[in-house]
């Protein structure tokens, strides 16, 4: 079939979802288009995977897909996992101390399945919201262990300052990027979506001939230069209109359509 062996790994928030955070039914039809011809599609996003399954049922997603910012990949149509990379065991002193520090932000710690909120803020729960979950409150040791991802929700100043203060500390076990305008990431240092990609492709290299990512925020870097064709959106970062090959209309036209375009140039 016309699309046999093409894969298109894309984020969600900036780039497959407009400003709004909905998916067009031009998206919707392009991606069942290029599945029903033989394509693979597979998100790269910072999401939990049962938020995708709860806001996006009809996405025809048909391989294993990137969550939490590639600490986790889950195929949702199987419920098999494939890889999970938790954060040091060690962080709740620190991050209390933030919490402390900056009452204004608030700290989203992400166990599978579960949001714990400590300074919950109208920012996170319009998150929370938008994402069909629901955020707990607890004390610090009623947490669970195995967190996957932590999430510092405020605005942009205010998380730049987060971030100094947690890359003063000096650890080499974490990695901090920013997802979104209003929102600072930490996972275990080696977590990315294009480490994760790249273990994906080791996995399937004998039936992913030509993979292609597209992205908007700092977090998709990675992913979109790890792609044998990279695209940003025109909203992107520009870390991520560097990586990429091709620049397509911002996330408020829908993407996928303008991915097959250029993906016939591609095609033998």
């Amino acid at each position: 079939m016309k699309y046999d062996g093409i894969v298109i790994f894309s984020d969600l928030d900036g780039t497959l979802l407009d400003d709004d955070r909905r998916l067009s039914q031009e998206n919707y039809d392009a991606v069942a288009r290029f599945v029903s011809q033989g394509g693979r599609f597979g998100v790269a996003t910072g999401r939990m995977e049962r938020t995708t399954l709860h806001n996006f049922p009809g996405l025809a997603i048909n391989i294993p897909s990137i969550f939490f910012n590639g600490a986790l990949t889950y195929d949702i149509n199987t419920h098999e996992e494939y890889s999970s990379v938790y954060l040091p065991k060690d962080l709740k002193p620190l991050m209390a101390d933030i919490v402390s520090r900056y009452p204004e932000a608030c700290c989203e710690i992400n166990v599978r399945g579960r949001a714990y909120l400590f300074n919950p803020n109208d920012i996170a729960r319009l998150q929370l919201e938008r994402e069909g979950l629901e955020g707990t409150e607890a004390p610090w040791e009623d947490i669970p262990e195995d967190w996957i991802k932590i999430i510092f929700l405020a605005s942009r100043p205010t998380l730049e300052k987060i971030r100094a203060d947690l890359e003063a500390v000096g650890r080499d076990d974490l990695y901090i990027t920013f997802s979104e305008l209003e929102l600072l990431d930490l996972m275990a240092r080696g977590v990315s979506k294009g480490v994760a990609l790249r273990n994906l492709r080791q996995r399937y290299k004998e039936e992913w001939r030509f993979v292609v990512a597209i992205g908007d925020n700092d977090n998709d870097a990675d992913l979109v230069k790890e792609a044998d064709l990279g695209i940003a959106v025109e909203n992107a970062r520009p870390s991520v209109k560097k990586a990429a090959r091709h620049i397509i209309k911002s996330n408020e036209y829908p993407c996928i359509p303008q991915v097959l375009e250029l993906l016939e140039d591609y095609l033998e």
